[in-house]
């Protein structure tokens, strides 16, 4: 982003004094990871600036020698801290003590870490006017001045010559050799602490040195040495606010972790409860299955004995059926010869009309006979007594005729009367050969229905044996799981002490941290 074209507002912003802002890039600059404390000061929601580019909170007042030099220290695998002003989201500024260490992984730098921490006033004074400065070199396109220069400079060394040149002439060669006893006793007795001193000052400044001395340090001779004291604070400060920050994203893991265990331990025992509750409907629906196998195989039993009863039933009946057929055979049979035996009957009457006929001749002829024989006299007298016989002869054949007669009419009227019963009878034995085929034909369709229902019997009976040996291996494995499950809530338990040790561990951590900070 173009510095001319950022909106700026002149005003700061502040936070705690033990509150560390942290954030990683990646060697490009690009930004990998910021903490809650971070994104709430610069004014960006948590995760927002992640795969961004650090420079987008870059304040415009910030000289680039600043940042040449942190690059320069970083890209080497050194670290470096110095006084940064960052820009807000919203165009505000705030002051920052950072510290920017490299990242390793398998020996090798894979980006940047910085810890920052808030400035003291006094600091942020010198840095304010010491980038105020750079940025008008900057803007002249001149080069910054060398700051960094020998901490023992020839100023003192020029005043002790003025002193000794002083001293000859005043008092001449001896008052200059009694001026220069002193010194040399005193460099004699001093050699190697000022030699070493300065030699040790000079291997500081070599092994590490950065405009930053001059913000925390100024330019004194112990300068450096100063700055090698407060680098090392940075450093250490930089390590425990890692720890610091790890810890609040493990006292939240914990927290969080804690919290799932919770719900989890809460969710197995309901599960356990559950799977109690389903390990006692399984045994009783395995129960219940083991009843209905028993039930279903006594069923089949029955059905069995009544199919057989069935076919005995049906086998009577078709024995019934043959003699009702006989039966009807039988009085089909004398129904035939009681109409014979009516046709004979009414011949015999015909022929009986016959001889009353006859006998009503015989009578007459009887009858003229004796009168002829009135007319003979006497010697008509034997005719008479003929004639008389006759005429008693035909009135008993009369006689005997009427009651045959009366005779054939009822034997008439009874084969009429057995006729009647014969046809009924026959009609009857019909409708029962009728009847026991229909009853037949019935108890066959029972019987096939028996079959059917003995074939479906035997079936569900050897459902139901199976699914007992299914419920059977389902309350086994219910109750496996159930032993699981107690298990795992115990685990649960014990991964909940845990959480909780490591959350106070942690916050044993975060206080130890402040200890040392």
């Amino acid at each position: 982003m173009n510095r001319r074209n950022q909106h700026i507002i002149d005003e700061e912003v502040t936070y705690g004094r033990h509150e560390q802002l942290v954030s990683t890039t990646d060697l490009r600059g690009v930004i990998t990871y910021t903490n809650d404390i971070f994104c709430r000061v610069a004014g960006y929601e948590p995760g927002e600036l992640d795969g961004k580019s650090h420079n987008i909170i870059r304040h415009p007042d910030m000289p680039k020698a600043a940042f040449k030099d942190l690059w320069t220290h970083a890209k080497a695998g050194r670290p470096w801290r110095g006084a940064v002003k960052n820009r807000c989201k919203d165009g505000r500024y705030y002051w920052v003590d950072a510290y920017v260490t490299p990242i390793y992984q398998d020996s090798k730098i894979i980006g940047y870490q910085s810890v920052r921490t808030k400035l003291d006033d006094k600091t942020r004074d010198i840095a304010s006017k010491a980038y105020q400065q750079l940025l008008k070199q900057e803007q002249q396109k001149r080069h910054p001045n060398t700051w960094l220069k020998p901490m023992i400079t020839a100023l003192p060394l020029a005043g002790l010559f003025a002193l000794l040149v002083a001293a000859f002439f005043t008092g001449g060669a001896s008052q200059l050799l009694w001026s220069l006893l002193p010194l040399v006793w005193l460099a004699l007795c001093y050699q190697k602490p000022l030699l070493g001193t300065r030699r040790y000052l000079r291997g500081l400044g070599q092994e590490y040195d950065s405009i930053s001395r001059l913000v925390y340090s100024g330019d004194a001779t112990h300068a450096i040495a100063d700055y090698h004291l407060k680098m090392w604070q940075a450093r250490t400060r930089t390590i425990l606010g890692r720890v610091d920050d790890a810890t609040d994203s493990l006292k939240e893991l914990s927290k969080s972790m804690g919290q799932a265990m919770t719900g989890a331990r809460v969710e197995l025992s309901q599960q356990d409860s559950e799977t109690h509750q389903i390990a006692a409907a399984i045994n009783e629906m395995s129960a219940t299955a083991n009843e209905i196998t028993r039930n279903t195989q006594q069923a089949a039993t029955n059905a069995e004995q009544a199919q057989q009863q069935c076919h005995i039933s049906q086998q009577q009946l078709e024995q019934t059926r043959i003699k009702i057929v006989s039966l009807a055979e039988d009085a089909q049979q004398a129904a035939a010869a009681t109409l014979a035996l009516t046709e004979e009957s009414d011949r015999i009457g015909t022929l009986m009309g016959e001889i009353q006929g006859i006998a009503d001749q015989t009578n007459l002829l009887a009858l003229n006979a004796a009168i002829e024989a009135a007319r003979a006299g006497e010697h008509g007298r034997g005719f008479a007594v003929v004639a008389e016989e006759v005429r008693a002869l035909s009135t008993r054949t009369h006689g005997a005729t009427e009651h045959i007669q009366g005779s054939i009419n009822n034997i008439q009227q009874t084969l009429a009367q057995w006729r009647t019963m014969m046809d009924t009878n026959m009609e009857h034995s019909q409708d029962c050969v009728q009847a026991t085929q229909a009853g037949s034909d019935s108890l066959q369709q029972v019987v096939s229905e028996i079959d059917h229902i003995a074939g479906i019997t035997v079936q569900i009976s050897s459902a139901a044996e199976q699914q007992q040996l299914v419920a059977e291996e389902i309350s086994h494995n219910v109750h496996h799981i159930s032993e699981t499950s107690s298990a795992n809530l115990t685990k649960i338990e014990q991964v909940e002490s845990s959480s909780k040790q490591l959350l106070e561990q942690s916050q044993g951590l975060n206080d130890l941290t402040r200890t040392f900070s």
